[in-house]
């Protein structure tokens, strides 16, 4: 007889057991033997669930650099037509020098 194949679970599923597991409502062992897993598929659940879970508030850090990034590309264009704007001015001899 060849070996048996784990039952398929949901998304769902997976998500309730570990969080049953991080809230303490019951152990690894007691999961396991309830749910027809091992401890070793409960674990990799538990660390895709805490990755999962970090990079999703690393996403708005990475919202926040683009558009960091953004405000600075625009700044860094509307400072180059200035500079554009400037110098053909003093070609021109339009140039008028303002001090501050």
């Amino acid at each position: 007889m060849g070996k048996l194949k784990p039952k398929e679970r949901s998304v769902e599923e997976k998500v309730a057991i570990v969080l049953s597991l991080l809230k303490g409502e019951s152990s690894a062992a007691e999961l396991c033997r309830r749910y027809g897993t091992t401890e070793n598929s409960l674990n990799k659940w538990r660390q895709r669930f805490l990755e999962g879970g970090k990079a999703a508030l690393n996403a708005r850090k990475a919202e926040a650099q683009v558009a960091l990034e953004q405000e600075n590309r625009q700044l860094k264009e509307a400072l180059a037509e200035a500079v554009l704007k400037l110098e053909i001015q003093k070609n021109s001899g339009d140039y008028k020098v303002f001090v501050l």
